[in-house]
Order: C-alpha cells, then sequence, then structure tokens
C-alpha cells in the first residue's frame, strides 16, 4: 500500500466513522461531495501537476498511477468518484499546486 491509498482508507474510515457517530449528516457529505467537483482546467493542471511530481520524486511511479487511476481520462470520472477519494485527491493538488507557487 501507497501513500495515497493509505490516505483513502483512513479518510473512508474518518468518514464513515462520523456518519456513523452522527457527526455528520449523508445529506452534508453528498454537499461536500458536489463541492470538490473538478472543472476541466482543474483536471489538466492536476495532471500536470502530478506527472511532474512523478518526475521530480515527490510521488513514487506507483502512486502517480493510483492517482492516474483515480482521476480517469475526464474530470467527470473524478467527479464520480467516492467524497474521501475525492477529498485525498483535492488535498493532494493543493499540495502540488503549492510546490508549483511557491518554485
Amino acid at each position: 500500500m501507497n501513500r495515497i491509498t493509505a490516505m483513502i482508507e483512513k479518510m473512508k474510515k474518518q468518514v464513515e466513522g462520523r456518519i456513523a457517530g452522527g457527526v455528520v449528516t449523508a445529506e452534508k457529505v453528498a454537499e461536500t461531495h458536489k463541492a470538490l467537483d473538478m472543472d476541466i482546467v482543474e483536471y489538466c493542471k492536476f495532471q500536470e501537476y502530478k506527472t511532474l511530481a512523478v518526475a521530480e520524486g515527490t510521488l513514487t511511479p506507483e502512486e502517480g498511477q493510483v492517482v492516474y487511476g483515480l482521476l480517469g481520462n475526464t474530470p467527470e470520472h473524478f467527479n464520480g468518484q467516492p467524497v474521501h477519494v475525492k477529498a485525498v485527491l483535492t488535498q493532494l493538488f493543493k499540495e502540488l499546486l503549492g510546490r508549483r507557487l511557491s518554485a
């Protein structure tokens, strides 16, 4: 298991626990899911930054493949992912974007 899949599993358990514990409603999770949708520009930038991160060694090739598979071939593929996947990948995109901006 790599860092990406480990973070996704951890986030899945957190989301499930928060719903089961009554901390958050299923409706709120659905709202968050929709709020994490990506448009084509964000999608293309994420693919670009993911590739650069693999080339620079920030992500392993295996992690890059996992991200690529979860992003899919279109923003709609990403937008259909479960909320825990979208949350982890959105956080990764934020981190990769921050690296680009500070470079």
